[in-house]
């Protein structure tokens, strides 16, 4: 069942590519592709044995929980930085630093380590591999490659693996001076970087980028998570 509604909105999505790219309307193009990647994502997914969105939060809640308090604990800052993969940390990563003006260091990052120390610009706690690798990952072996692929497309592969799963949805938005704005619906309630979708969603929008990408603010806005995020370069600036 899963491969022929995959395989259905597969189809709509393509005639909505075309149609939008002949009479040039980008609205329709973007709308296209993103019903492509959905049909394709649905059309890898079995159709039985799944959990009812409303029992995920039970898996979850203790682990958000559990690292707030230890934010807390530590004196860090709300504030994180989301690492893309590179050769150090092949699953990314999110960085929650100790300063209000973190200097990332890649070279310090490795698979592992949790707490990174230096100058109180470079400490931290690295979470490696963050929440919501695990979604990335699925995206990555069915849908291919994100890295540098841009910020729509990127984070459009991420959503619509949520959607498909049933666990969530997300958007992100590019403006002209380079920051994105996140919309997503989180899992738990709790510090959003320990939330695996919306951790997912920054991941996709860091990998779509290639770049690290600081978080400038973070709200919740009826039941979601409004995100700004800002690009501070790619990983071999900082090296």
């Amino acid at each position: 069942m899963g491969r022929l509604w995959g395989g259905i909105i597969a189809v709509a999505g393509i005639t909505l590519w075309y149609y939008g790219g002949t009479r040039g309307e980008t609205a329709l193009v973007n709308l296209g592709i993103g019903t492509i990647i959905l049909g394709l994502v649905l059309a890898t997914m079995p159709s039985r044995g799944y959990v009812d969105r409303k029992t995920l939060p039970l898996t979850c809640t203790n682990l958000c929980g559990f690292l707030e308090n230890l934010r807390r604990e530590l004196n860090l800052k709300e504030k994180p930085l989301v690492i893309p993969p590179y050769e150090n940390l092949p699953e990314g990563g999110i960085f929650i630093p100790e300063s209000e003006n973190p200097i990332p260091r890649p070279g310090k990052f490795s698979r592992g380590r949790v707490l990174i120390t230096g100058t109180p610009e470079e400490s931290g706690l690295l979470l490696s591999p963050p929440p919501g690798w695990g979604i990335v990952e699925y995206a990555l072996e069915n849908v291919g490659e994100l890295g540098g692929t841009g910020v729509g497309y990127a984070s459009s592969v991420v959503s619509s693996v949520l959607s498909g799963l049933g666990i969530g949805s997300g958007e992100a938005f590019e403006g002209e001076s380079g920051e994105v704005e996140v919309f997503v619906s989180p899992l738990c309630d709790g510090p959003f970087y320990a939330d695996p979708i919306v951790s997912a969603m920054l991941l996709g929008v860091a990998m779509g980028r290639d770049e690290i990408m600081g978080v400038e603010s973070a709200e919740r806005v009826r039941g979601h998570w409004k995100i700004v995020l800002k690009p501070l370069g790619g990983i071999e600036k900082w090296l």
